[in-house]
């Protein structure tokens, strides 16, 4: 199908993917079926982030309504339209492994861990903004990340607490 693919599902049924015109979220089945094409609700455009939540009922994805910055939605396969679960201007993100948690960068340039059954966020002062995430761990502890200068790329795996750095690749 067009477009510019996001996602794999778990199951390695479905591709999760986003169209530019008209924008929208589109998942292509890997096999046999007809795509679905999600509500967009009020938003605009959509940036280059979609990311399937575990158990593939929902998903995650970097969006903007009109006259607004980017920030992170989730909507759900089943019906209805996207909801936003973190502040304007937040990109660069993942989503936890287990679903409970975005990580992003604020338009500072800091990053935090948004919580998406509610709560405040909490300040990660151990990435930079030369830190490129790559992908949460499934328990939200550690992120992969690369740097953005520096050839050849080293991938780094970062714990949320305590800032230790170690190689990873």
């Amino acid at each position: 199908g067009e477009g510019l693919t996001w996602d794999l599902s778990a199951d390695g049924r479905k591709v999760l993917a986003m169209v530019s015109s008209p924008p929208q979220v589109v998942i292509y089945p890997t096999g046999a079926g007809e795509p679905q094409r999600l509500e967009r609700g009020g938003l605009e455009n959509y940036g280059l982030y979609g990311r399937w939540f575990p158990g593939g009922d929902s998903i995650l994805f970097l969006a903007n309504e009109p006259g607004r910055a980017p920030r992170y939605f989730i909507q759900r396969l089943a019906g209805g339209p996207p909801r936003g679960v973190t502040p304007e201007g937040t990109r660069d993100g993942v989503l936890s492994g287990d679903g409970r948690l975005v990580l992003a960068k604020t338009p500072e340039g800091t990053y935090h861990i948004y919580p998406l059954a509610g709560g405040d966020p909490r300040l990660v002062p151990w990435l930079t903004a030369e830190d490129i995430l790559i992908r949460m761990s499934v328990d939200g502890r550690s992120v992969l990340a690369a740097r953005s200068s520096g050839v050849p790329s080293r991938v780094e795996r970062i714990d949320l607490e305590s800032g230790r750095r170690t190689l990873f690749r």
